[in-house]
């Protein structure tokens, strides 16, 4: 069992880091369009690469609205993975401003899980 005490001095220290985290900026929504047969797990990360953020399974044939991403600032880079496949889109924030923030997933990315003898799930 967990002592009350470190319980309540994690949560006030988790609490702290979260509020001291207030100086990132959010973007409100983008929404993928998957028009491929597979899903997609999407990932984002900024030019440098150097992290990735979890952001949703894309459905296929279905649009995914994820809210409240953190701004990954004039790169965005995002990554697209299924069955151990791979497949990075690199676009330019004022691309997305102009898409109005809606990334297809590229359809490159069924081509390839279809030669990869991938099936589609059920």
């Amino acid at each position: 069992m967990v002592p009350k005490a470190w319980f309540f001095s994690s949560l006030l220290m988790v609490t702290l880091l979260v509020g001291g985290c207030s100086s990132a900026s959010f973007v409100d929504e983008i929404t993928f369009l998957n028009e491929t047969e597979y899903p997609a797990h999407v990932e984002v990360s900024g030019a440098s690469r150097r992290g990735w953020l979890n952001l949703a399974m894309a459905q296929p044939d279905e649009k995914t609205i994820v809210r409240e991403v953190i701004d990954q600032g004039d790169v965005w880079v995002l990554r697209f993975d299924y069955a151990g496949h791979e497949e990075e889109l690199e676009v330019k924030r004022t691309d997305l401003i102009r898409a109005d923030w809606i990334v297809e997933v590229p359809e490159s990315f069924g081509d390839a899980l279809q030669r990869l003898g991938v099936e589609p799930p059920p």
